[in-house]
């Protein structure tokens, strides 16, 4: 009976772990729709495998045709902004949407080099996504010779609190308490430096007058 009982505990504890580990939903992949005619829709730019048990950042290159690339540059040339929909997904299929833009001009200046970072809590799950470029160039948007995204996606976590040190905090309330102590007796030296000539006298014509009156130690 009590080998019955260590074995039903033992398979309750792998049956936890095996519970905990699934229970993790990692994203799989993140999935990109940029909107190259302004309040016309989204339409697909990319997808980029995710894996983030490397806990590695990603560098993805897409090729997108001609005619996306001079909508691009016409967006760019209006001083447009450009809008990407950023859809993160994870093993379970869970879906997660962001909005983010920048200018059409910094796109196309950059030569199609964004940066795209996504903000995860404790869990990896991502709460914010910002979209950024390598350049700020806006002048040469007419220069552009590439057909190729190439897309960096940053993961940031949070990072761990600074433990608090607690030494050396007692020895600066020791310094302050040894400063203080040394003030103290410097005053009071300085005190009778000064006024010696006033308390001197005070106190001879004190001990003078207790000695001429008897009555009064009487």
């Amino acid at each position: 009976m009590m080998h019955y009982k260590l074995i039903c505990l033992f398979c309750s504890v792998l049956s936890g772990i095996y519970c905990s580990d699934t229970s993790y939903d990692s994203i799989s992949d993140v999935y990109l729709e940029h909107e190259l005619i302004p309040n016309a829709g989204f339409t697909k730019r990319s997808s980029i495998l995710v894996n983030l048990e490397s806990r590695n950042d990603v560098v993805s290159t897409t090729s997108i045709n001609d005619s996306d690339i001079q909508l691009l540059k016409q967006l760019a040339s209006k001083n447009e902004l450009y809008r990407l929909k950023v859809t993160v997904r994870t093993l379970s299929g869970k879906e997660t949407r962001f909005l983010t833009f920048t200018r059409a001009c910094l796109i196309v200046g950059s030569k199609l080099n964004d940066i795209l970072t996504l903000h995860l809590d404790h869990l990896d799950s991502p709460f914010a996504v910002n979209l950024a470029t390598t350049s700020n160039n806006c002048n040469s948007f007419n220069e552009l010779d590439t057909s190729n995204f190439t897309t960096t996606v940053f993961f940031r976590r949070p990072e761990s609190s600074p433990v608090p040190d607690t030494a050396t905090y007692i020895q600066k309330m020791e310094r302050e308490r040894d400063a203080r102590e040394k003030g103290k007796s410097s005053n009071n030296k300085s005190m009778l430096g000064k006024y010696w000539m006033y308390i001197l006298p005070l106190v001879i014509f004190m001990m003078i007058a207790g000695a001429s009156n008897p009555e009064a130690r009487q």
